[in-house]
């Protein structure tokens, strides 16, 4: 029963996943692109070039991101929403650890 259940989030998780279109912004600055994201695109880590997708959290879709600038090179974390993050004119990461790496090239 243990396995159904497993085998049953996996294949969720991994549809969920591939619901999610990629949608670059036609913009070639990627760094721009990054800073003043549209929400009619995919959000992608300054750094790696991976996509962020929002995961839903209590109905609604939300992004959890690590956040950095270059006159302030720490890692903060956050949770927006997608008009919230349009707003957030910060260099965006998936991760703490990728979002480490933009700040130490900066200091």
């Amino acid at each position: 029963m243990q396995k159904l259940f497993v085998l049953s989030a996996m294949l969720l998780t991994t549809s969920f996943a591939n619901s999610q279109k990629i949608q670059r912004d036609p913009d070639l600055r990627k760094d721009y692109a990054n800073v003043f994201w549209k929400k009619q695109y995919t959000l992608f880590d300054l750094i790696t070039d991976k996509p962020i997708f929002p995961k839903e959290i209590k109905g609604q879709k939300v992004y959890t991101i690590y956040f950095s600038s270059n006159e302030d090179p720490k890692p903060y974390k956050g949770t927006f929403s997608a008009v919230e993050l349009e707003r957030h004119l910060y260099y965006k990461f998936r991760n703490k650890r990728s979002c480490k790496r933009f700040c130490k090239s900066k200091k």
